[in-house]
């Protein structure tokens, strides 16, 4: 492999676990991210960690601020609400395209593991499992849908409403109402209604919107 390759892979690699820890919650929101810190602690260079923070930045994930650096970005009620109504359309969007362009035997896996699988993780209140299975469900649909440009757009929102999602699984009842929702979409998509994958992605992702208002007091 040559030293091109290794050094893309090594920044792809800090940039995914400093992506992680910030999604995550292990570096919360408005702390500052020091530069000398982080170059020592991954073996990079300091013009490369410049780098990944800057693409960091470009996912609204991090915020540069003058004389003060680098720091994690708070993101109040406002754009998450507006990070929200985007996500909307996006995903909804999503689910058109991936059940008009898969086929049922594509998604037999997740069929069943929807059922007494999701089920039980719903029953033990696993929520860090359902938030796994929800990712990779959205990942799987989003992949899906064949769009690049599509693709391009979700997953810096995806990252960035992460970053409060945990606080919102654990609201009166959502995780249980949603688990009827994503088996909804996922029920289009296989009949391969695009209408109807669209229409029922959207009220999940509405749904989700509407609880986070409610109860923006509690989590935000």
């Amino acid at each position: 492999m040559g030293k091109k390759k290794v050094k893309q892979n090594k920044r792809t690699s800090v940039f995914a676990v400093l992506r992680d820890r910030i999604v995550d919650g292990h570096y919360p929101q408005g702390v500052k991210l020091i530069e000398q810190d982080l170059a020592q602690e991954f073996g990079v260079s300091r013009p490369m960690l410049r780098e990944i923070l800057g693409e960091l930045e470009s996912y609204g994930l991090v915020e540069k601020l003058r004389n003060k650096g680098t720091m994690v970005r708070r993101i109040d009620s406002r754009a998450l609400l507006e990070i929200m109504e985007i996500r909307e359309v996006l995903e909804g969007l999503a689910a058109r395209l991936a059940a008009q362009k898969s086929k049922p035997s594509d998604w037999r896996d997740l069929e069943k593991e929807f059922g007494e699988p999701f089920e039980q993780i719903v029953k033990n209140l696993d929520f860090e499992k359902y938030l796994d299975f929800v990712a990779y469900f959205r990942e799987r649909m989003v992949t899906a849908a064949q769009s690049e440009e599509l693709c391009k757009l979700i997953i810096p929102i995806y990252a960035k409403i992460r970053i409060v999602q945990r606080r919102i699984v654990i609201l009166p009842e959502r995780m249980q109402q949603a688990i009827k929702e994503h088996r909804a979409v996922l029920k289009a998509i296989i009949e391969g209604n695009p209408e109807k994958a669209e229409q029922k992605k959207r009220i999940n992702m509405k749904n989700a919107r509407d609880c986070l208002e409610k109860y923006k007091t509690w989590v935000l």
